[in-house]
């Protein structure tokens, strides 16, 4: 049982959509991904070489300065890799 909360301007409960576990929207970040590149590569607006080496670059920029936890940058990796099969 939630807390349900309120807009206080229209007094009407927010979205209290359940939230799914975490493994279910790790798996739908996975899908949503292959079907972005599947969508850049049918336009011609990017291929999947292309994407991983951008991919690559911004992995390497945000260990170089800090900008997104390690931990971060190696769950991307995984997930680059993943999409990459």
């Amino acid at each position: 049982m939630g807390i349900e909360t309120v807009d206080a301007m229209t007094n009407q409960p927010f979205n209290t959509a359940p939230v799914q576990p975490l493994e279910d929207r790790v798996a739908a970040i996975e899908l949503l991904l292959q079907q972005l590149l599947f969508v850049l590569d049918a336009t011609g607006a990017m291929n999947a070489d292309a994407l991983s080496r951008w991919i690559d670059t911004a992995r390497s920029r945000m260990l170089a300065v800090g900008s997104v936890p390690p931990g971060h940058v190696a769950a991307l990796a995984q997930l680059q890799d993943f999409v990459a099969q």
